[in-house]
């Protein structure tokens, strides 16, 4: 007699009384089980693995996640046509934190939800071949059954679809699922949104590109009820491919001066700092006035708009195990660090990744050192004057600081005395302290001895020049100012 069971179970056969034969039996997987093995878990904006992502403190950022909301809900007539919504910003602008408080948001008012968050330490969230699978699953997960099946469908017709290209896979695990949900006759009055966040955290830059590419092919006809906000750093091939869109189909938001992040930056500053005064186990040994207005000033300051940085400087003055007087005075150089002790451990680590996965970083620190150093004068912060001062080919700095874009910014500067002259502009203030600190920076050192040495040769190389300067030179318009620049540079020995 035998017994046959569907499934994973125990199958017995029974062939005589002293013949009785025990098989497992595995029935073949479905396409949705498939789908599931190609699921990057840590990537979904609530995963455990990403347990207390950071998030916008309360009352902050309110501008931006107000605009963010009214372009999802059609609210904001000029994003009104836009199906894709890029936020950028430097590095540590606290892009992350918005998309992950937009996330919950949408979570809370149950709207049909998908997100990645890509991570470059994470061997799942730091490649593109789990996107698509992912946002697969999500949908699956919230949509109508008849999503579902499609998408199972497709895994076991084509179990390697998962080996397909990016278009393919968005093809036939979203577009094609989605279109057959909507002439299944379903219908929402919201509209579905997925949020892809650190997108240039995805290990290869020309894998980034094609990604936006691939999102803006999958709603090209416009008939999907499908939004999607992408948020990264403004790096070259990034930049490069939404250039690239039409205009009226991308909504931009850039973290930039024009949404206050200052006062924001103050704000949660003030409130962690009474937090630890309220909470910390040494709290009776804290000052009523603690810390300083001068003290926030400076933080502020330091933070450039940054939150990375304001964050670093909480955690590092909140320990537990030791005194957060002490601590904010070794943040503001009052007091030295201990021994192995490192107050910016995570900015500097952030700072490292950059610096080092440029080209040409040799020439980059010399035009940073150049900025850092240079004499107190608009005119030395023009991009024609360093390249001229450096020799290099006009265009070579824009070139050059594409590379690191979310550190360094190369931008017109209006209220110049010679009106909008083409400028760089660090974006971190606390990138200066990294960089003339050797513990810090280490091979992105800045001596400050040999740069003004350096700048110094230069300087007299050019002056020696000066007879044989033709009036087409780059550096013609600058002679005037050589020998201001050297007697600062010489004023160092």
């Amino acid at each position: 007699m035998s017994q046959y069971f569907h499934g994973s179970r125990n199958v017995t056969i029974d062939t005589g009384t002293f013949n009785t034969v025990t098989y497992q039996y595995q029935s073949p997987k479905g396409g949705f089980e498939r789908l599931q093995e190609h699921v990057a878990h840590g990537a979904f904006h609530d995963s455990g693995e990403r347990f207390d992502p950071p998030k916008c403190h309360h009352n902050t950022r309110v501008a931006v996640i107000k605009r963010i909301m009214d372009w999802i809900d059609g609210l904001n007539k000029d994003t009104r046509e836009a199906l894709i919504m890029w936020l950028y910003g430097a590095a540590g602008a606290g892009k992350s934190a918005i998309a992950q408080t937009i996330a919950e948001i949408l979570q809370g008012q149950h709207f049909v939800l998908a997100s990645f968050f890509f991570s470059r330490n994470d061997p799942q969230r730091g490649v593109a071949k789990w996107l698509v699978t992912t946002l697969a699953y999500q949908l699956a997960a919230k949509l109508p059954q008849v999503f579902r099946e499609r998408v199972a469908l497709t895994f076991e017709k084509d179990p390697l679809i998962v080996t397909r290209s990016l278009e393919a896979q968005f093809m036939a695990l979203v577009r094609e699922p989605l279109l057959e949900l909507l002439h299944s006759g379903f219908s929402t009055n919201n509209n579905i949104v997925v949020i892809i966040d650190g997108l240039d955290e995805c290990d290869d830059p020309k894998v980034q590109a094609r990604i936006i590419d691939v999102s803006f092919g999958l709603l090209h006809s416009r008939d999907l009820p499908l939004k999607i906000l992408i948020a990264s750093r403004p790096e070259m091939d990034i930049s490069s491919s939404f250039d690239t869109k039409p205009f009226f189909t991308l909504a931009r938001i850039a973290l930039d001066n024009d949404y206050q992040s200052e006062e924001d930056i103050r704000h949660f500053l003030v409130d962690k700092f009474n937090e630890i005064k309220t909470r910390h186990p040494l709290r009776s040994y804290i000052p009523i006035g603690w810390p300083a207005e001068d003290s926030l000033d400076t933080l502020v300051r330091k933070s450039s708009g940054q939150f990375i940085y304001a964050s670093t400087v909480v955690k590092y003055v909140a320990s537990v195990r030791h005194r957060p007087t002490h601590r904010l005075d070794v943040v503001l150089g009052i007091n030295p660090p201990q021994a192995g002790d490192s107050p910016f451990a995570e900015l500097d680590a952030l700072y490292q990744h950059i610096l080092t996965g440029v080209e040409d970083v040799h020439l980059i620190l010399q035009i940073i050192g150049f900025v850092v150093f240079h004499p107190p004068s608009y005119y030395y912060d023009s991009v024609a004057f360093i390249e001229a001062f450096l020799s290099l080919v006009p265009g070579d700095i824009q070139l050059l600081m594409q590379n690191v874009g979310s550190l360094i910014s190369v931008e017109n500067y209006p209220d110049h005395p010679d009106g909008a002259v083409l400028t760089v502009r660090i974006l971190h203030a606390s990138l200066k302290d990294y960089l003339l600190d050797q513990s810090r920076s280490k091979d992105f050192f800045l001596d400050r001895l040999k740069m003004h040495t350096r700048y110094a040769e230069l300087c007299l190389a050019h002056i020696t020049e000066l007879p044989s300067l033709e009036s087409n030179s780059p550096l013609h318009p600058f002679i005037g100012m050589l020998p201001y620049v050297l007697i600062h540079w010489g004023s160092v020995f």
